[in-house]
């Protein structure tokens, strides 16, 4: 378990070293991870995106995420709102079929080839909110490549890996973190700035308090 907690680290600590991109479709293309079509998603889990799975989404599911984004959104903090629940769609769709609907919340809590850490979920969650631009169901934002935050230079006791949006208007950045919490559930977004600092959900014996969308 050592080794294993040891290259954990060392390969998050790595991807903490190496991004940083501005742009999502160069992110993945330097990890050899396709960019998602209007047809096609990708899908990483068992820790460092060991295992991708490609995955056609069912026309029947396009049209749920579609109606989350009806009428269309009146402003970025509505549009948030709306992201952290098509990002939980996303999960709980695509966890059916991959078998991470077992994930469960944080990084060494559990393992195996379902299980998600912080890596795969701040890609995937990426490669969700990617194909939410393609669809043009995204007013306010764009998508940034993940970030990460590292001890010493930032905050925490471990190096952690987030998805990011931007708001447009106010170019502020935006951490979209469905790390914390289990397969389905809506991921957290809060200011980067914020996240950076070491920003953490309220969360007790494995149970949400509550989910953020700060503005």
């Amino acid at each position: 378990m050592k080794k294993r907690t040891s290259l954990i680290i060392a390969m998050l600590a790595l991807n903490a070293c190496t991004s940083g991109h501005k742009d999502i479709t160069t992110y993945l293309l330097e990890r050899g991870i396709p960019s998602p079509t209007k047809d096609t998603v990708y899908s990483c889990r068992a820790y460092g995106c060991q295992h991708i799975d490609a995955i056609t989404i069912p026309e029947k599911d396009w049209k749920t995420i579609d109606r989350i984004f009806r009428p269309p959104s009146k402003s970025p903090e509505q549009e948030r709102e709306r992201i952290a629940k098509t990002i939980a769609t996303f999960e709980k769709g695509i966890g059916k079929i991959t078998g991470t609907e077992k994930d469960i919340g944080g990084t060494f809590k559990k393992t195996g080839i379902y299980q998600q850490d912080c890596v795969d979920e701040s890609i995937n969650t990426s490669i969700y909110l990617s194909t939410l631009a393609q669809r043009g169901l995204l007013k306010f934002h764009t998508i940034g490549s993940p970030t990460s935050r590292v001890p010493i230079v930032h905050a925490g006791r471990w190096p952690h890996q987030t998805a990011v949006i931007q708001e447009k208007e106010t170019e502020n950045f935006f951490a979209v973190d469905s790390w914390f919490h289990d397969n389905g559930l809506p991921p957290e977004i809060i200011p980067l700035k914020e996240w950076k600092a070491g920003w953490k959900p309220d969360i007790k014996d494995d149970k949400i308090e509550k989910v953020t969308t700060k503005d």
